[in-house]
């Protein structure tokens, strides 16, 4: 058997870009490096889960890194790995610390001194915070009304005191010709709370002279965690999207929103991206069914490769149609709960084909009582609940040939992990 080479979902380099993000990527670093650009200034890069915004920020790294390698502090933080944590903030700076501390020429030492001691007071400040909840007492519980008023003056005090500390900083390291920048990556990956409070963090301490912010967002993620902080305050369903919206236009300057792959694209990237001889042929159809998502074009791709493997290895199934092998490794990535329904009815993928291609009505319970006898009335109730449910299910079922090879079809099923 020849070897098997599946794709990663780690995030891709420059210099092998098959899905031409270097089109985001030099305009982006021209705003970075332009003197002329502002600072504080914040860009959000927008795109649904698996649609490369990793990739982005993996690249505009790796481009400051080739060709500006002396004007920027780059500083990686993944909110998801510090999801334990009970606030942000900490990690966050402690990325920035260990950042300054790795340079070589140890440039940095006074900096990172003085951030040492800027995390030690916050760890203090937490620890503290924490002794105080735990010991409230009932009775003390009608004095902290009273105490309100003076508790927040002392944290808006604090928060100057932390926002003019880390500014200080930032002016220091300008100073030495060093601007600094976060890549802030996986925030759609943490609890609604963990996100706006990342947000709130980012807005109150990094908004400062000398420093960008590059945050990778699912924008639908960010509303869910904005309906969940002020659910409680009983605005309306459809004002919670414009509360988003108006969140986020506060704190970032520059939102890229990552657009959705071409034909082409998916084409070119499938062609170059897999050695499995049963896609070459399948192209075609892979362009019509398979999602403009490169995360779920690369599992689909990795799935048929192994699936041509064990194909190759087992005898028996050298008759099978490779192009009903490919839709339905598609299905199986892109639709797991039809693939699970379909396992268990083979035959509701007949019917769904038999619907799309406008040969049975979802409707008319005797035309699948001609067709699939005891089975009909589940396999139409099944039918109608995923009539319309997928985009893709239009062009998956519209040439298929399921039907004709019904009888084969848990043979199918079984070999791609029914």
């Amino acid at each position: 058997m020849r070897d098997i080479a599946v794709l990663s979902d780690a995030p891709v380099s420059w210099r092998s870009d098959l899905l031409k993000f270097r089109r985001y990527v030099d305009p982006l670093v021209s705003v970075l490096t332009n003197p002329k650009t502002e600072t504080p200034f914040t860009i959000g890069i927008f795109g649904a889960w698996g649609s490369g915004k990793s990739t982005l920020l993996g690249m505009v790294d790796e481009r400051l890194a080739d060709k500006h390698p002396d004007e920027f502090v780059r500083v990686h933080f993944n909110p998801w790995v510090h999801r334990r944590e009970p606030e942000m903030l900490l990690p966050l700076l402690s990325a920035l610390r260990n950042r300054l501390n790795e340079d070589p020429g140890h440039r940095f030492t006074e900096t990172v001194r003085r951030l040492g001691a800027i995390l030690l007071n916050l760890a203090a400040d937490e620890m503290l915070h924490r002794l105080n909840v735990a010991s409230v007492s009932m009775e003390k519980i009608g004095k902290l009304s009273q105490q309100y008023a003076e508790t927040r003056g002392l944290v808006d005090s604090q928060t100057s005191r932390l926002r003019k500390a880390l500014q200080d900083e930032a002016d220091a390291l300008a100073e030495q010709g060093k601007k600094i920048v976060f890549f802030i990556d996986d925030l759609d990956r943490c609890e609604p709370d963990q996100i706006i409070d990342l947000l709130e963090s980012v807005k109150l301490f990094l908004d400062l002279r000398n420093v960008f912010v590059m945050i990778a967002l699912a924008k639908e993620v960010v509303d869910r965690g904005i309906s969940v902080k002020y659910r409680p305050f009983g605005f309306p369903e459809p004002y919670q999207a414009v509360i988003g919206d108006e969140y986020l236009d506060k704190m970032i300057q520059l939102p890229l929103h990552l657009f959705p792959l071409a034909t082409t694209e998916i084409s070119n990237f499938i062609l170059s991206a897999t050695t499995a001889e049963l896609v070459k042929p399948h192209v075609k159809t892979l362009e019509r069914v398979v999602a403009a998502n490169p995360r779920k074009i690369k599992r689909v791709l990795n799935l048929l490769t192994v699936t041509e493997a064990i194909i190759a290895s087992t005898p028996g199934l050298e008759s099978l149609q490779h192009d009903l092998v490919v839709r339905l490794v598609v299905l199986r990535v892109q639709s797991p709960d039809l693939f699970a329904d379909v396992v268990r009815r083979p035959a509701l993928l007949c019917a769904l084909e038999l619907v799309y291609q406008e040969k049975l009505v979802t409707d008319v319970l005797k035309g699948f009582q001609d067709r699939f006898k005891t089975e009909a009335k589940e396999i139409q109730e099944l039918t109608r609940g995923y009539r319309g449910k997928y985009d893709f299910f239009v062009p998956l079922f519209a040439d298929s040939a399921f039907d004709a090879a019904a009888d084969d079809l848990p043979l199918y099923l079984t070999m791609i992990g029914g």
